[in-house]
């Protein structure tokens, strides 16, 4: 057994060997044991009196729903321990009933608590099997799926009754009542686990694929009468507000569903309205002929009154918002909201149906997030939180006077924010997450740097750069190259705010140990414009590892930088890129980690992603074998680590099985850390602790020691 292989099996049990680089203590408060323990809220919602906002608020695995005002802090509604073997707690859907009481779904029930000083939660009798809910627009009545079945009860009388009797194989949910509250409209699929069969597996332990079919669109009366089903073409659909999906509009046809439909090949985006008779059309129609890209922050969505909608599109070459009439005969009475070389989107109403409010960058700040304002009658847009960060999803108190949204910058991570609805106002922060033993002086500062492709085009690659303060720039460095996950993301000048923020809080860690971190919004990335977003079309890991290898090089440019210690590593398909990055360039990194990174897209649970970008398997064969970093692993000539959830649904376990069977085989040595139950995105504090531990232990013995 060789000394790398013996490693593996000590990484494996927990006992890590430290070297000389960074292995002793932090050089400052940032610690990884702190680092697992930041809080991340999310979902802030007003109540309806537009006095306190309920947001969650998740520590490592335990979420908790919470209350705050501004100017005071943030009160603790529920208080549910952990699971003992998964160590962790959740709170799903949420919703304002009152003024003062907040009803929300919880392992397979519906709860209530009221906001009053020591209420505490309650299981609402007669919800059990219950997750997917709505509330009608007067919070008189609740629409439920049970057993796999929609009913209405009034919440007062708490009297109900069933309204579909739908066959048992459909998966039910996304209940929405229409304005008046007399109708529901919902979505349905079929869905099942199917055995994938993998030779080299054995028979003792099955891998499941899940497979969704049949995803269709309905309307029921909450009166009597049989589902209305709404057509679609199966290629994906779905509202796109913030915190809803069918959403109902008066059209020119009178009531009906906002519904988006895009084609079975990705290319062509139309927004619809199919009327309870069963009437479809179309309001607006795209055509990309690579495939329709805009895909990050809400962008459809109808305003309460049901006479407006707001949508996204990249036909100017990048990301704006447009205005039209829900009854509206033709494209050309949609007014065009935003404008110049900058994204918009997740755009949230007043209740009122005058304004709406919406995050975007701005020209000046492709990694930023801003909010304004758009007055309906006029267009005229207003910029509320022009503060550097990050700053999305903004949410209009009913009375219009107030916006809160999740903000995050280079001190502190995702916090939850309220700012008044007009020009020159001062945000007011309503939490604070970051563990009080980390000085946020200690914290790293990204810096926006471009460097040219490895490509033939030479286009500038957009990154971003973390150099310590107190780094010794007459002294070589080692540098890490991080590649985001998701394709269509981007890194911002600041902490991020999607699941994979957890990386940015190692990247604080390892800057402040060291180490030089540079980040590479490859081809594909969101945020640059239509052109950039759509370079990865039939190109997967062609094009963007010459830009990931371009990010080496103008590491080695950097003085303070070792050429000779860089090394890689990436989550999800930043997980893919790493491996790519390995065999097509393997001898330019000194190391790299794989974090749950699919190694063949043929075998991924492929679809609307693949199908855009690559056709399929049987369609662009070359393309899928090209891009399969599984096949060519035999050319992996430098140390990896792989980390992985077993738990993972959006790159299933089976992918890292089979980079694991692969480099077996081709006795290649490897490191491994795999971690029972937890999901995609790490997220519990004890895999957080050992992940990152393994991680800096990984990268102190390839790149700590000159």
């Amino acid at each position: 057994m060789t000394t790398s292989r013996l490693l593996i099996t000590l990484v494996t049990a927990g006992t890590l060997v430290c070297s000389g680089f960074a292995g002793g203590p932090p050089k400052g408060s940032v610690t990884i044991d702190r680092i697992a323990e930041i809080r991340y809220p999310t979902d802030p919602t007003w109540s309806p009196d537009s006095k306190s906002v309920a947001f969650l608020w998740d520590w490592a695995g335990k979420q908790d729903l919470f209350v705050v005002r501004a100017g005071e802090e943030p009160r603790r509604l529920t208080d549910f321990p952990v699971n003992p073997a998964m160590l962790q707690s959740d709170i799903g859907r949420y919703e304002w009933a009152s003024d003062d009481l907040i009803i929300f779904s919880k392992d397979g029930g519906l709860w209530g608590v009221s906001t009053a000083p020591n209420a505490r939660p309650a299981r609402l009798p007669g919800f059990d099997g219950v997750g997917a809910f709505t509330l009608s627009g007067d919070k008189q009545q609740i629409a439920f799926v049970r057993r796999g079945q929609i009913w209405i009860q009034n919440l007062k009388a708490h009297t109900e009754r069933q309204l579909t009797h739908l066959d048992g194989k459909l998966r039910v949910g996304g209940v929405a009542f229409s304005a008046d509250g007399q109708y529901i409209s919902f979505s349905t699929s079929q869905n099942d686990d199917v055995p994938e069969p993998l030779a080299y597996n054995g028979n003792r332990m099955q891998i499941l694929r899940p497979f969704i079919w049949d995803a269709r669109m309905g309307i029921v009366s909450v009166n009597v009468g049989d589902p209305i089903w709404v057509p679609t073409t199966g290629g994906g659909g779905g509202g796109g507000g913030a915190r809803v999906g069918n959403q109902w509009v008066t059209g020119p046809s009178g009531l009906g569903i906002l519904h988006q439909e895009i084609s079975p090949d990705r290319k062509t985006r139309e927004i619809k309205i199919t009327t309870l008779t069963g009437e479809t059309h179309t309001v607006w129609k795209d055509h990309d002929d690579a495939y329709w890209s805009p895909s990050r922050g809400a962008g459809t969505s109808a305003s309460p009154d049901g006479k407006w909608i707001t949508f996204v599109s990249d036909r100017s070459g990048w990301i704006q918002i447009y205005l039209i009439p829900s009854d509206a005969t033709s494209e050309k009475q949609a007014k065009q909201i935003t404008n110049g070389k900058m994204s918009a989107g997740w755009v949230n109403w007043s209740a009122d149906s005058k304004h709406f409010a919406y995050a975007h960058s701005s020209e000046g700040g492709l990694m930023e997030r801003f909010i304004s304002i758009a007055d309906v009658p006029s267009g005229k847009t207003t910029p509320v939180m022009t503060r550097h960060g990050v700053s999305y999803d903004p949410i209009l108190s009913p009375d219009g006077t107030a916006i809160t949204f999740p903000h995050s910058a280079v001190d502190h991570p995702q916090e939850i924010y309220s700012i008044a609805a007009k020009a020159g106002a001062s945000p007011q922060r309503l939490t604070s997450s970051l563990p009080k033993e980390i000085v946020p002086s200690d914290l790293t500062a990204p810096v926006e740097v471009h460097f040219p492709s490895r490509a033939s085009d030479r286009k500038p690659v957009p990154g971003t750069l973390f150099v310590h303060k107190n780094l010794d720039k007459t002294k070589k460095h080692p540098a890490i190259l991080w590649i985001h996950s998701d394709g269509p993301n981007e890194n911002y000048l600041g902490w991020h705010t999607d699941s994979w923020r957890v990386y940015y809080a190692m990247h604080m860690y390892l800057a402040q140990q060291g180490y030089v971190i540079l980040t590479a919004d490859y081809r594909g990335s969101s945020g640059y414009g239509r052109d950039w977003a759509v370079g990865d079309y039939m190109d997967f890991g062609g094009k963007q590892t010459e830009d990931l290898a371009a990010g080496a090089d103008y590491l080695k440019t950097l003085d303070y930088v070792d050429p000779d210690r860089i090394a890689v590593w990436g989550l999800s398909y930043g997980g893919y890129l790493t491996l790519q990055a390995m065999v097509t360039t393997p001898t330019l990194f000194k190391c790299a980690i794989d974090i749950a990174g699919v190694g063949d897209w043929a075998t991924w649970n492929y679809g609307a992603y693949t199908v855009a970008r690559m056709g399929t398997p049987v369609t662009n064969p070359d393309g899928y074998n090209k891009s399969a970093a599984v096949k060519h692993l035999d050319q992996l000539a430098r140390p990896l680590m792989i980390l992985q959830g077993t738990n993972d649904t959006n790159v299933p376990f089976w992918e890292t099985l089979t980079v694991i069977d692969t480099l077996v085989k081709l006795g290649k040595p490897f490191d491994l850390g795999l971690y029972p139950g937890e999901p995609h995105y790490f997220r519990r504090a004890h895999i957080l602790r050992d992940a990152w531990r393994r991680a800096e232990e990984f990268f102190d013995r390839n790149i700590g020691t000159p």
